[in-house]
C-alpha cells in the first residue's frame, strides 16, 4: 500500500493508494492559502502521482499497455514532474518561468500539449506557427488563465538589425504580468538568444528534452502497430555466400590447345568475420543479437535518439510489414555550400521552419533567396512542406548539424 499524505493547517488527510507498494509522500499545503486554492494543489498532486504510479505498475508488466498511460511522451516523466512542480510552486507564490527546449524534430511541442492536457482547467495556450511581426499576437486576450503555454517561442525575433522589436514586447510581457510561463523553444535559437539577452534569468527552470533510448525509441515505434504486425527478416545472411563452397576454376592447357575446369574449394573470409566470429562471441556472451535487435541499434545510432528523425529513418526502411537491418540506411551527405547558403541553412534549422518570404526578408533579395533556396533542395538537404515552410530534411539532421557546427553557425 502507498501513501499521499497532506498536511493542512495541522491537520492530517491521507489518501491510500491501493495499487502498489510505494514510499509514502507527504505534503505540506500552507495555511495562508485558501480553501479552493487548497483543493486545487491537492487535486494536482493526486493526478500527477497517481499517474506516475500508474506508470511505474503498467511498465513493469506490459509495454504495449503503455500506450495508454503515456500516449506520445514516452521517456519524459521526469521532465513532466519538473514543469508541474513550477506550476505548483507558482501556486503558492513562487514564480519560475519554464523554458522546453529542444532541437529539430526532438519532441517538446509533444511535450507541452502533454502539459496542456494536466492543466486544462487553469492553462491558456498558444503556438507560434511562423514568424511573429505583429506586436498583437502576443497580447493576452482578457480570459486568458494564470498558467500560459507558448509553443515555438523562437518565431519572436527575426535575425537582422531591428528584428527583436516583439522580443522586447514579450520579454516585458513575461516579466509584469502575475502568471506562470511555460515556453518551448529551438535548442540553436534558444542558444543565440541566451547569448543577447541572458534568456535564463527569464526562465529559470529549464527543460531540455533528453534524447530517447534504444528501448523508448523501440516503444515509440511499435505503438503504432498491432502485436506481430511488423516481420524483421535477416535478410542479410540469406544474400550471403556460403562460408565455404565448391567452384569451377577455369586452366589453359597450351600443351593441348584447349581450356580446361577444375573444382577448388573456396572459403568466404568475409563472412567469416562479420558474421560467424562476431555471433559465435555473442552467443558465448549471451548476447546474440536478433533481427529485430539489429533493426532499432540502426536506428538509436542513426537517429541520436530523436523521436522524429526514428521515424522517419523507420518509414524509409519499411516494405510493410517486412523490415531488415540492412534496410535501415546510413545517412551522409557531403555538403558544399557557399557562405549565404549555409547561412539560410543555419536559419532553417533554428527556426525549425521559414517561409520563403521570411527568407527574403532576412537576406534582402528575391532573386538570391531563388538560387540559395535551389541549391539547397537540390542537395536533399531541406524540404517544402504543406504550409510552404522550408524544414531540414528529417534524414539529413545529423549531416546538417555536424555541417553547421563546424562553421560556427550554430552551436
Amino acid at each position: 500500500m502507498s501513501e499521499l499524505v497532506f498536511l493542512i493547517m495541522g491537520t492530517s488527510v491521507k489518501c491510500n493508494i491501493k495499487i502498489l507498494n510505494r514510499n509514502i509522500r507527504l505534503y505540506v499545503i500552507y495555511e495562508i492559502l485558501n480553501r479552493d486554492t487548497r483543493l486545487s494543489i491537492i487535486y494536482e498532486i493526486l493526478n500527477r502521482d497517481i499517474r506516475d504510479l500508474i506508470g511505474d505498475a503498467v511498465e513493469d508488466n506490459s509495454s504495449k499497455t503503455d500506450e495508454t498511460v503515456f500516449g506520445e511522451i514516452i521517456g519524459m516523466r521526469d521532465e513532466i514532474g519538473k514543469i508541474q512542480e513550477a506550476i505548483a510552486d507558482f501556486e503558492v507564490g513562487k514564480k519560475l518561468n519554464v523554458a522546453i527546449i529542444a532541437g529539430l524534430f526532438g519532441g517538446k511541442t509533444t511535450l507541452i500539449k502533454e502539459i496542456e492536457k494536466l492543466n486544462l482547467s487553469r492553462a491558456t495556450k498558444i503556438t507560434f506557427s511562423e514568424i511573429v511581426r505583429d506586436e498583437k499576437e502576443i497580447s493576452l486576450p482578457g480570459d486568458t488563465k494564470r498558467v500560459v503555454l507558448l509553443d515555438n517561442c523562437h518565431f519572436l525575433y527575426v535575425r537582422k538589425p531591428g528584428g527583436f522589436d516583439i522580443f522586447y514586447e514579450f520579454l516585458d510581457m513575461i516579466s509584469s504580468q502575475n502568471r506562470i510561463f511555460i515556453t518551448t523553444w529551438n535548442i540553436y535559437s534558444w542558444k543565440y538568444l541566451k547569448e543577447v539577452f541572458e534568456l535564463e534569468k527569464y526562465f529559470p527552470v529549464q527543460i531540455v528534452v533528453p534524447a530517447f533510448s534504444k528501448e523508448h525509441l523501440k516503444q515509440l515505434i511499435f505503438n503504432r502497430y498491432e502485436d506481430g504486425e511488423i516481420i524483421f527478416n535477416n535478410g542479410g545472411e540469406s544474400d550471403e555466400e556460403p562460408v565455404a563452397y565448391i567452384t569451377e576454376y577455369p586452366i589453359e592447357l597450351s600443351a593441348i590447345g584447349r581450356k580446361i575446369s577444375i573444382p577448388i574449394l573456396k572459403i568466404n573470409i568475409h563472412y567469416l568475420k562479420k558474421y560467424l566470429l562476431n555471433e559465435k562471441k555473442e552467443k558465448e556472451e549471451g548476447k546474440e543479437k536478433t533481427a529485430e535487435h539489429r533493426v532499432f541499434e540502426r536506428i538509436h545510432l542513426e537517429s541520436k535518439g530523436n523521436p522524429g528523425v526514428a521515424l522517419k529513418i523507420w518509414k524509409l526502411a519499411l516494405d510493410y510489414p517486412h523490415i531488415k537491418p540492412e534496410d535501415v540506411g546510413n545517412f551522409s551527405y557531403d555538403i558544399e555550400l557557399e557562405q549565404e547558403e549555409a547561412f539560410v541553412l543555419s536559419l532553417v534549422l533554428s527556426y525549425q521552419g521559414l517561409k520563403k518570404s521570411d527568407i527574403v526578408d532576412i537576406i534582402g533579395s528575391m532573386l538570391k533567396t531563388d538560387e540559395v533556396l535551389f541549391r539547397l533542395l537540390n542537395q536533399e538537404l531541406i524540404f517544402e512542406d504543406e504550409n510552404k515552410s522550408f524544414r531540414v530534411r528529417p534524414e539529413a539532421l545529423r549531416s546538417v548539424i555536424a555541417y553547421l557546427e563546424k562553421l560556427r553557425l550554430v552551436w
